[in-house]
């Protein structure tokens, strides 16, 4: 009997010791984690940091995907305080993801504008860190203008509020370039990456492939985008300057003007249509009729294009800066807003 005893003591001693082992373990391998991804640099950085669990929670075990690309998935969640968030985590589990998930909070904890998405916080218990940003409801540009997930359904969306896309996302880009000690370079500007609220109004988003800049330098390498917006003069070099997001915001533009797709019909480029549309006099035959109301918004967007055609100069020197960018759209919209109110004025 007593024999009996001792060996289930002996049982239930050693089963305890395991499950002391197996916890020490993890949590030692959870600490190892955020060490690993920049705990305690990370520590100075005015962000919350989220365990593991609580993530779990906040977004249901990750229930409900609202975005997906070639470095990660974002879920939609709820925090205890009733916030909706967007919790992005990484698709690869590998050092270099590991790096660009360091890159992008280093990044975005250093940035505030109206027109960009702000970063929450940060979980570092997990292999490749996950970034928590703030909600944002509609979704992204491109998917208002393209519809989602192959659904033709698409939403309507005024001149006005497309001049505003414009204008804000400029905006936004112009304050990266334009930072006083360290300028900052998206890297992978397209319409995917721009999200709109419920008023329409963007915030430019997704900084994994940007790239931080000390203000003497004046290029970078090793920046990945998407093929259909990225700058052939950063594919010939493999340098990535401030123009080349002038580049492909200049394709951005194009979208927003067109409402077709920088690769549409298969496999037809958005840029080289719309350059021999304008060297033929025909890029009215390409504006989104949806948005063609009255000959004076034909004649916005004819200057709105003219303002893309600009992005794209094949020499980076040709091209305006974002602040240029931003400026020459705003002046399209006053006086196209001035034209509309004299036209107003003219039928009273």
């Amino acid at each position: 009997m007593y024999l009996f005893t001792g060996t289930i003591s002996a049982i239930f001693i050693s089963a305890l010791l395991l499950l002391f082992v197996h916890m020490e373990h993890e949590k030692r391998k959870l600490s190892d984690r955020y060490n690993m991804n920049g705990g305690k640099l990370l520590k100075s950085i005015k962000i919350e940091i989220f365990k593991k669990e609580e993530l779990d929670k906040i977004t249901k075990n990750y229930s409900t995907i609202i975005g997906k690309g070639a470095f990660g998935e974002v879920y939609k969640g709820t925090t205890r305080e009733y916030m909706q968030v967007a919790v992005k985590r990484s698709i690869a589990i590998n050092k270099d993801r590991q790096k660009d998930f360091a890159n992008e909070i280093q990044i975005q904890s250093q940035i505030s504008h109206k027109y960009l998405v702000q970063l929450l916080g940060c979980c570092l218990e997990t292999e490749v860190p996950m970034l928590v940003y703030e909600f944002v409801p509609r979704g992204s540009l491109y998917d208002v203008l393209h519809g989602k997930n192959g659904n033709m359904r698409r939403d309507p969306i005024s001149l006005r509020a497309r001049l505003d896309i414009a204008i804000c996302s400029a905006d936004a880009l112009a304050y990266m370039h334009s930072q006083a000690s360290q300028k900052i370079l998206h890297g992978d500007v397209k319409s995917g990456n721009i999200l709109l609220d419920d008023e329409f109004m963007p915030k430019v988003s997704d900084f994994g492939t940007s790239r931080l800049m000390s203000i003497e330098k004046d290029h970078t390498n090793w920046v990945i985008g998407d093929s259909s917006y990225i700058d052939p003069v950063y594919m010939k070099t493999g340098l990535l300057t401030e123009k080349s997001d002038v580049y492909s915001f200049g394709i951005v533009v194009l979208e927003l003007i067109t409402r077709k797709k920088a690769r549409y019909d298969r496999n037809n480029s958005l840029p080289l249509n719309y350059i021999k549309a304008s060297m033929e006099g025909a890029t009215g035959q390409m504006y989104d009729t949806e948005i063609l109301s009255s000959g004076e918004d034909v004649k916005c967007l004819g200057e709105v294009g003219l303002i893309a055609l600009q992005c794209l100069e094949v020499d980076v020197d040709d091209r305006p800066t974002m602040t240029e960018v931003a400026e020459k759209i705003k002046r399209c919209k006053s006086r196209w807003l001035q034209s509309h109110w004299h036209g107003k004025t003219k039928a009273l």
